[in-house]
This record gives structure tokens, sequence and C-alpha cells, in this order.
């Protein structure tokens, strides 16, 4: 069992009435001896936000613990709703958000007199306008701006259902600003990667970072493990699969273009060499 330390308190206190209160509210956790120290750990990594912020009204007597909740008091064990789980992950909302204007933008009218603005590399008509043209009038953002163009409905929905679930472990466990910044870097990366591998042409997504938060995973779990960062090896495994069968060409033939497998390739590379250069780094 995978269980995600929240909070630490000294040996000598007692949390005998703490732990009764949480698991009268259905939280399962467990309070073991860490290092000198009693450690609080739960095993689900959505009710840690709120669950810190209910023990720092504890420690400070701000709440009383009943033996039962009372009208004005909300169960810690039902977790946050979906509305306060986005509030707790900006970075990754705004991505999504981001990810589904994109995709807009590419079905829409619109596309044709605003897309270019954002690929890699600038174009009119058939004609592709060297990138250099391009970042010497300063529009250094094509670097970036391609990971949030999507081509059809199911490329923005599987992109960000894997933004959901690996890119909020990564929030947490990073920090908002730091995950930005590996946002960037890895995006980047991953645009990079696939332009000079498939030069003169268009292409988007999130995958390449949606590859970058798996190596990232992958490699910090081998170097350093956290629960926060833990997940099952059957899904590290199936998305090599993909990666791999996506590189085949077979994916080509059931989606409309071509998958773009450097960027994937990108991605995965950056976000292991990240967690490789960080490896010191982020111990909770």
């Amino acid at each position: 069992m995978n269980w995600i330390a929240v909070k630490y308190f000294p040996l000598d206190q007692d949390l005998s009435e703490l732990s009764g209160y949480l698991r009268e509210r259905g939280l399962q956790h467990r309070i073991a001896e860490e290092n000198g120290q009693q450690c609080l750990s739960v095993m689900d990594a959505e009710v840690i936000p709120a669950l810190q912020e209910f023990l720092d009204q504890y420690l400070q007597g701000q709440v009383e613990l009943h033996p039962a909740a009372t009208a004005d008091t909300q169960p810690v064990g039902n977790g946050p709703t979906l509305l306060t789980q986005a509030a707790q992950v900006p970075v990754v909302v705004c991505l999504i958000i981001l990810s589904g204007l994109g995709a807009l933008l590419i079905e829409s009218n619109l596309a044709k007199s605003w897309v270019h603005y954002f690929t890699f590399q600038d174009f009119a008509g058939n004609t592709y306008i060297p990138l250099s043209d391009s970042l010497a009038r300063g529009e250094i953002w094509r670097l970036l701006t391609p990971a949030f163009l999507h081509f059809g409905i199911f490329h923005v929905l599987f992109n960000s259902l894997w933004m959901w679930d690996l890119g909020r472990r990564l929030e947490f466990f990073l920090g908002r600003w730091n995950f930005l910044l590996f946002f960037v870097i890895t995006a980047v990366a991953s645009n990079v990667v696939q332009y000079v591998w498939s030069g003169s042409a268009n292409f988007g997504g999130m995958s390449g970072v949606v590859y970058a938060l798996l190596g990232f995973i992958a490699v910090r779990q081998r170097l350093a493990p956290h629960p926060l960062v833990t997940v099952p090896p059957a899904l590290i495994g199936f998305m090599l699969f993909w990666l791999v069968l996506c590189m085949t060409g077979a994916v080509d033939y059931f989606i409309s273009g071509s998958v773009a497998n450097a960027a994937h390739v990108g991605g995965l590379v950056a976000g292991a060499i990240y967690a490789f250069a960080t490896r010191n780094r982020y111990r909770r």
C-alpha cells in the first residue's frame, strides 16, 4: 500500500483522540514513527490539502474534536469536491483549458486566419516561413504554443485525462511554480525534437508533456521514491507500449494525420532528465 506522509508530530504528543476523530469520519490513515517523529499518513492524495488545512487549524486550537460531526463541521473523510480539487491545481486546470481552446481554434472557422500565430513554424498558404525569421521578429512563444493545439475531440480528451491524473501528482509534489517551469521546459523540448525530426510540418498536442510526466515519475520512483509520484508499473508499461505502437505507424491508420512520435520521445527523455537533475530536491 502507498502511504503518503501528511504531517509530522513530536513523539510525546498524544494523537489517539485525533486518530479516533479521523477514523469516525471514514478517513483511512495511519500514524507511525519515522525518523524520531510521529508521521500521519493517508492513501488518498486527493484529501491531503483539506486534511492539511484541518490539521493546521487543529494545532492552532481553532477546532475541537467532537465525537461526531456537527452541523457546522465538514467531515474530513468526505474529501474535496471536484471544484475544490481543481482550485488546488491551478496550473493543471489552466493547461487543460488552454488545450481545449487550442482544439476549438483548430476546429473552428478561425483556424485558417489565427492558427498560424500559434504553430511552431509560421506559414502562409502552403509556404512555410523559416523559423529563424519568426524568432528574429520576437515570436519566441512558438517554441511553446504547439502544446496547446489539438486535432480533434479525442486528441484533447486523451491528453487532458492524463494531465489531470499525472499532472496533479506533480503539481502537488513540485509546487505550482516549479510545475509550471517543468511544463515550459518539457513542452519546448518535445516541440523542438518534433520539429528537428519532421522539419516543416504542423504538429501539436500536450502528449509530449504527458510523456515528460511519465519520464519524470518513472525515474523518480527509481532514484528517490515518494508516494505522490508512485504509479502502478502496469501504467508505465502501457504508456511505453502505446509509444512503441504509435512509432510503428499502426495508429496513423485510425486517425486524421499522424502521431507526433518524436515529441513523445523528446518529452519522455526531457522528463527523465529533469527527474535526474532534481533527484536531491523535493524530499518530503
